[in-house]
């Protein structure tokens, strides 16, 4: 198993009451993803993505959710933004490794449910990205990782429908 990822991804349905969710739910829906806010991770261009941050109503729900789920104290969320993902001709795998960033978590919000529309992760082989593990699209699932796995969205497959997911990262207090 040397170089490999060892995953610990966790998968939560119907993570948020009705009523939180119907609120991040349209939120999201009512948001205007512009091409101002298009975001290009590194300098190749890869995994492109329009990006607008979550009102702080939608970051207090979240915090208090996940905190009380994870049975963690959460300190700081140095990413909590509202993702518009569109087909894409090619894997984005990335991995997201900073100090702020203890855990994250996407919360898929709207789109297509099936397997081909939701995130795939990655363990790199002869400097490739080969897909170990996926996990499809239904609205209000949350799905947690350390920051340490590659991953993507499937916006390669042919099934890919857009989708509008929320991005969220957090600090941990020890």
């Amino acid at each position: 198993m040397d170089g490999l990822t060892k995953f610990d991804i966790k998968i939560k349905d119907n993570f948020f009451s009705k009523e939180d969710f119907d609120k991040i739910y349209s939120t999201g829906e009512n948001m205007s993803f512009v091409p101002d806010q298009l975001v290009y991770n590194d300098a190749q261009n890869s995994h492109v993505w329009f990006t607008k941050d979550a009102p702080e109503d939608i970051q207090k729900i979240i915090i208090k959710n996940v905190s009380k789920y994870f049975n963690k104290k959460i300190i700081k969320l140095p990413v909590c933004q509202y993702t518009f993902v569109f087909k894409s001709d090619k894997v984005e795998a990335h991995m997201d490794a900073n100090p702020d960033n203890d855990f994250q978590t996407l919360i898929y919000v709207k789109g297509n449910p099936e397997i081909h529309c939701g995130t795939g992760f990655y363990v790199e082989k002869d400097n490739e990205y080969v897909l170990n593990t996926h996990v499809g699209f239904m609205p209000n699932r949350l799905v947690s990782w350390t920051p340490n796995v590659y991953h993507a969205p499937l916006s390669f497959t042919d099934e890919f429908k857009p989708r509008i997911s929320l991005t969220t990262q957090y600090k941990f207090k020890e």
